[in-house]
């Protein structure tokens, strides 16, 4: 069984590559794992913005940042790969910062036996790479199986 993970973000290829993760696990009868990390400092703005609705809305959005990060996997997922006939686990994980991202996607990888791990790429000098960090780049490095990334 070749178990695909593919992790979300907001950029706007995110579609494609969530879109072939689902057709290798619908190929290969696998569920499909699909991870959303948000950071605090997301979760903080997205909650101010929850807040706002509530108050217009007069509802209610009480969701913890692991729920909010779930929720968010199981949106980006809802429509896109409701044709396709697969089991499919959403994960939300929540972290400090940036530099933790690539650590939550391995720990959920792992957790869940996956062969493959889907991931957008962000486009960095290498100098960048080396003063910021970069996600794919630790989990290509640290990755026990298949990495697909996309550049944004």
């Amino acid at each position: 069984m070749e178990r695909p993970l593919v992790v979300t973000d907001s950029s706007e290829n995110v579609v494609e590559i969530i879109r072939e993760a689902g057709e290798l696990a619908a190929d290969t009868d696998s569920p499909l794992t699909v991870l959303t990390v948000v950071t605090e400092s997301e979760y903080e703005k997205d909650a101010e913005v929850l807040g706002t609705i509530e108050a217009v809305e007069g509802s209610s959005y009480d969701l913890g940042p692991v729920a909010y990060a779930k929720e968010v996997a199981q949106t980006a997922i809802a429509d896109l790969l409701s044709d396709l006939d697969i089991e499919i686990e959403a994960i939300g994980k929540f972290v400090d910062d940036d530099s933790d991202r690539a650590d939550a996607i391995l720990e959920v990888a792992a957790e869940n036996d996956c062969d493959y791990v889907f991931l957008m790429g962000r486009r960095r000098s290498p100098t960048g790479k080396a003063i910021f960090g970069d996600t794919a780049q630790s989990v290509i490095l640290n990755f026990d199986g298949y990495v697909v990334t996309m550049s944004e």
